[in-house]
């Protein structure tokens, strides 16, 4: 009798261990759920459920037989914060680094030049490379929306232009840069929680992100010569309106370029991007001080505490050009940290498996995995309505799968970031695609079927899948 107990507890502690499992996801979900009804930030649920995975795994381990002590929780915790120091550091950096260009002009130098090459008759398309162009230069697609992206909406407004495609062009090019730019924080996350090698994952984005971009600029093409603007002067004045007011702002000159040219010159250079970070926030700082005339004392309090325009700054502009400096990656921050502890915990103490093991054991071959990997990406963010949920969840869960089937990383990198990632800017319970919504002033819902970059990307991503192993893969 005693012997048939002892046979009928393993299989018993394994369902009830699985249970505890599936218990720690679900609080998360319940927990990213509730801080959205109640507007709190993220990070609050990925504390919550850091805690409560780190409860179910001692749990866990003791209905096993063993005993997990809380030295070994914060093992696991300190190995899963190894995996997102790297995009916490570039996070911290970018939004100083952006803060020191908004007092250095170069952002308004940069939606100064390209808000006077709109023309009316192709606002659409002028929208879609602007946010292209600045989101690759600052690695923000929310940034990019709230600066360029407002101030074509408002031209387009003032020439009586459906707002719906002209968002959803805004949102396709913010999404290219985003996915692409050596400073996006989704890009470095996508590479470390894939192990992937940043130049080749680099290559593998663009494979997919440049045809996905052509097919972009064909529609926004064609939407423009199907839409026409109004005959009046209205938009014309508002650009003007505009244009003057950043000149107001800042002095705008070819100088205050400098420090995105230094950082996509380093960059090219084969700099590493924590240096080139670091290079544009020294360069911005300098042209804040020499050629704005901004005091250090000022300038320090842009990069720490965030950028504000002056008081005499229209009202136009100055709703539109802030930065959140140092402080402002609070909640971003948080949120990775505690999304690191959450993952470490959960994959060191086995439950990512036990969650994970029944779906992603029966992907067997390269495709499979690949256009598995898609879905799941998909499915996590609109789950946590976060797009690093796209890439974080999926990129522990399947890693030990994607190394078992020889599949490389970057490829694995690839179809990520062809999917939920994108797929997080038309989402609209996303933290995403609500803030870009609320900066342009149209519903998600609304832009959603005019961004063409999110639909591409997938078909590309898939196709890529579909066929052979690229070269770039093999490459060493």
């Amino acid at each position: 009798m005693g012997r048939g107990q002892i046979n009928q507890s393993a299989p018993q502690a394994y369902r009830s261990g699985q249970l505890l499992s599936y218990v720690s996801a679900l609080g998360l979900i319940a927990a990213l759920v509730t801080t959205i009804l109640i507007h709190l930030p993220p990070f609050w649920a990925m504390g919550a459920g850091t805690i409560l995975a780190g409860l179910c795994a001692s749990v866990r381990s003791r209905r096993a037989g063993t005993e997990l002590s809380m030295s070994h929780l914060l093992r696991f915790a300190s190995g899963g914060l190894g995996r997102v120091k790297n995009v916490v550091i570039l996070v911290l950096l970018v939004n100083m680094m952006t803060a020191a260009w908004f007092s250095s002009g170069t952002i308004q130098g940069l939606v100064y030049y390209g808000v006077s090459l709109v023309d009316p008759r192709h606002v659409i398309l002028a929208g879609l490379l602007l946010s292209a162009i600045l989101s690759t230069l600052i690695g923000s697609s929310v940034g990019t929306v709230a600066t360029v992206g407002v101030a074509v909406m408002g031209i387009a407004r003032a020439f009586n232009l459906p707002p719906a495609p002209v968002a959803g062009a805004i949102m396709s090019g913010a999404i290219f840069g985003d996915r692409v730019s050596f400073l996006s924080g989704i890009f470095h996350l996508t590479v470390d929680m894939t192990g992937a090698d940043l130049r080749k994952a680099s290559r593998r984005l663009l494979a997919s992100g440049i045809p996905a971009l052509v097919v972009c600029i064909v529609a926004a093409a064609v939407m423009g010569f199907t839409v026409k603007a109004s005959s009046d002067g209205a938009g014309l004045a508002w650009k003007t309106q505009f244009l003057t007011g950043l000149t107001e702002m800042a002095r705008i000159t070819p100088w205050v370029l400098i420090p995105p040219v230094l950082v996509v010159v380093l960059a090219s250079r084969r700099v590493p991007v924590r240096l080139c970070m670091v290079a544009g926030l020294v360069a911005g700082g300098a042209i804040a001080i020499f050629y704005q005339h901004e005091s250090l004392l000022t300038l320090l309090r842009s990069v720490l505490l965030g950028y504000t325009p002056g008081g005499n700054a229209r009202p136009e502009v100055a709703q539109v050009f802030h930065s959140g400096g140092l402080r402002g990656t609070t909640n971003m921050a948080l949120m990775l940290l505690f999304a690191g502890m959450y993952t470490g915990i959960m994959e060191s103490s086995g439950m990512m498996d036990d969650i994970s093991g029944g779906l992603v054991n029966k992907l067997q071959n390269r495709v499979s995995f690949l256009l598995g990997a898609m879905g799941i990406s998909v499915l996590s963010t609109a789950i946590a309505s976060n797009q690093a949920m796209s890439v974080i969840i999926p990129g522990r869960a399947m890693t030990a799968k994607r190394q078992e089937l020889g599949i490389s990383a970057e490829d694995f990198a690839g179809v990520l970031a062809d999917s939920g990632v994108p797929a997080a800017g038309i989402i609209p319970w996303n933290v995403m695609a609500a803030m870009c919504g609320e900066a342009l002033q149209v519903s998600p819902a609304a832009f959603a079927p005019y961004t063409v970059i999110v639909y591409t990307l997938a078909i590309v991503g898939a196709l890529i899948a579909l066929g052979k192993k690229p070269g770039y893969s093999r490459s060493t």
